[in-house]
């Protein structure tokens, strides 16, 4: 009985010991950062109390305190730390040290947005609005209601382009995944089919009804977040790519290239089957994304089909090896992302019946889309959060996932 006792004893101590050093190893890399400052206004130098200060696309918030002061306390990381105030244009600020970043920030009072809608025999402001909600909240809008949309105003020009600002944050509750949304609109604006809108947001947890709505809750958060962009970042920096089921190919645009491009001629000059090592097509479908299904070029040596003006997408077979698109810094847990050209991301463990590249094949395929940096680099950390979150721009899949379909980037399943 003694020598069982013992034993059951070791056993406790070296599990307490394990439990011990793990703990430590992930308190070693989960470094806290302790972020603060003072909001003051921008004219007359006063401290602004109860000031909403958060990090961008993230559940961390506070608020100013009577002298205007904020402290936040977060792991170690890259973020966008966002300021709003009512009656005050909003300001950010990029937070890339990882030991404690003091900021003094001020906001300057903001103009008063007057409703100036053009209205014609055609359009109402009630068309706006719902044009608005399907193009800034996506396909998944139809799970989510902006509260206070008398917030929003509208201007339609005679070039009929939209444009929406808000005179305060969008309160948006999501009832798919849960949350309510603050988000506050610095700019939208639709044209031709093109949309583009920037801002700053944070999120809240909503409170479930019941166990089966913190269930769906759960698993719509889940579904949304596998295949993300945040999914694939994440898995790129953590060396996780196949794992995680991500194929990452080059893509090249070959904007008005005359086939004399090496890759081209070799495609031109062929009569027979088309060579089986590159795809190219002179429109992207999303769906030919294996040298198996590659769309063969006309067989034609019509100058309008290859004149100098034509332009092809070019992408290869190889998977891009990891090393050539991201590289470690002296920085821990933060890595420098850069790449020529484009990727083309395919995310093998989700298919999709979305028509994201408007070929009007609604079969079902993969989730595919399409990366390109706008500028020469940009940093990454372990959670996926870019240093330069307009550093990227995306096409395809990642680009159809607007506001109903994010997630807090705080977020793991």
């Amino acid at each position: 009985m003694k020598r069982f006792m013992k034993g059951w004893t070791g056993s406790i101590y070296l599990a307490l010991i394990f439990l011990l050093i793990r703990s430590f190893s992930l308190h070693a890399q989960e470094t806290q950062m302790r972020i603060s400052g003072t909001i003051v206004d921008a004219n007359t130098k006063q401290p602004l109390s109860r000031a909403s200060v958060y990090l961008d696309q993230t559940t961390k918030s506070t608020f100013t305190t009577d002298s205007g002061q904020f402290v936040l306390s977060v792991a170690s990381g890259n973020y966008t730390l966002a300021v709003s105030h009512v009656g005050y244009n909003s300001a950010s600020v990029s937070v890339t040290e990882q030991f404690n970043p003091s900021f003094k920030i001020e906001l300057v009072p903001a103009e008063k947005i007057l409703d100036e809608v053009v209205i014609n025999v055609n359009s109402k402001k009630t068309d706006y609005f719902f044009l608005f909600h399907v193009l800034f909240l996506g396909a998944g809008g139809k799970d989510c209601n902006i509260q206070n949309r008398k917030a929003l105003f509208f201007k339609y020009s005679d070039t009929h382009v939209l444009t929406a600002e808000a005179n305060a944050p969008l309160i948006i509750d999501n009832y798919a995944l849960g949350y309510r949304v603050y988000y506050d609109l610095t700019s939208f604006v639709h044209y031709a089919g093109r949309i583009s809108y920037t801002g700053h947001s944070r999120f809240e947890e909503m409170k479930p009804k019941d166990t089966k709505e913190e269930k769906t809750w759960r698993s719509n958060r889940a579904a949304a977040y596998y295949g993300s962009v945040t999914h694939f970042l994440r898995s790129l920096v953590n060396n996780k790519l196949k794992k995680d089921g991500f194929l990452v190919k080059k893509l090249v645009k070959a904007h008005k290239a005359p086939p004399s491009i090496p890759v081209l001629k070799k495609w031109h000059s062929s009569t027979a089957t088309k060579s089986p090592d590159t795809l190219v097509s002179m429109r992207w479908n999303g769906r030919d994304y294996s040298p198996a299904d590659s769309t063969l070029l006309p067989e034609t040596d019509s100058p309008y089909r290859w004149g100098e003006h034509a332009g092809y997408n070019i992408l290869y077979p190889d998977p891009v090896k990891i090393a050539s698109i991201i590289k470690p810094t002296s920085s821990e847990g933060n890595f420098k992302l850069n790449f020529k050209n484009s990727l083309f991301v395919t995310y093998t463990k989700k298919k999709t019946k979305e028509d994201v590249w408007g070929s009007g094949d609604d079969r079902p395929t993969f989730i595919t889309s399409i990366v390109t940096m706008l500028v020469p680099e940009t940093f990454v950390d372990l959670r996926g959060n870019l240093a330069d979150p307009n550093a990227m721009i995306n096409e395809g899949y990642w680009a159809k996932q607007r506001i109903a379909n994010q997630l807090p980037f705080d977020y793991n399943p």
